[in-house]
């Protein structure tokens, strides 16, 4: 297996003119392919889509997005949240997932790790303030006096996450990981545009290596 950094901005940008909606915020930081997986994963496999946010509404939202868009590249595909027995997200592991995709008939699992990154963006509430301008007086030596200004916020100040991703297609039938890739979305009010960013870079990513057609 011949592991390859494809952390490159020009890949973002075709990802991004592919997809156009909520992929400008998003972008690849690394992948590897196994070099000896042939033949991708294309119309008709049975794919498990798995999320690991560690938020169930979350987690929900991810599958959902990944099942819309590996639809349309016809490939039929089952939300982990789905399927009766699968484990809950605390108890999740690739060992389990594995049986489980497995159980379901499926040809392929792609489980997606979501996590805030460590770019966060803060933006201050709204501030009032006042000033008062310089003069002078006499009182015995006498005095001076300069501005005097005073601010202070009228709501609290707002700060954002950015989120990290780390997904892998694991191969059933091989019981192998075929692909690896990780992403970073900027810093986002808007949690479930991130995950829709994320989800959006990955799958072309993995449309650009081969593993999916």
């Amino acid at each position: 297996m011949q592991p390859r950094d494809l952390a490159s901005p020009l890949l973002a940008a075709a990802a991004c003119a592919a997809v156009l909606a909520g992929c400008a915020s998003a972008e690849m930081s690394s992948e590897w392919k196994d070099g000896s997986f042939g033949t991708g994963f294309g119309t008709g496999t049975g794919m498990v889509v798995v999320c690991q946010p560690g938020n169930d509404a979350l987690r929900r939202v991810c599958e959902d997005g990944w099942a819309r868009r590996l639809a349309a590249e016809r490939i039929t595909t089952l939300r982990s949240y789905s399927l009766p027995g699968f484990p809950p997200d605390a108890e999740l592991t690739p060992e389990r997932i594995a049986v489980a995709a497995r159980d379901s008939g499926a040809r392929a699992v792609v489980t997606m790790r979501l996590a805030p990154s460590g770019a966060t963006v803060v933006r201050p509430g709204p501030q009032f303030g006042f000033g008062i301008g310089g003069g002078s007086g006499g009182y015995h030596d006498g005095f001076s006096f300069g501005g005097i200004g005073i601010s202070f916020p009228l709501g609290g100040a707002s700060v954002t996450h950015g989120m990290d991703s780390s997904t892998t297609l694991l191969d059933v039938a091989r019981g192998s990981v075929v692909w690896a890739g990780s992403a970073r979305a900027r810093a986002d009010d808007d949690l479930d545009a991130q995950v829709a960013a994320l989800t959006g870079i990955t799958l072309e990513a993995m449309k650009a290596a081969g593993v999916i057609r």
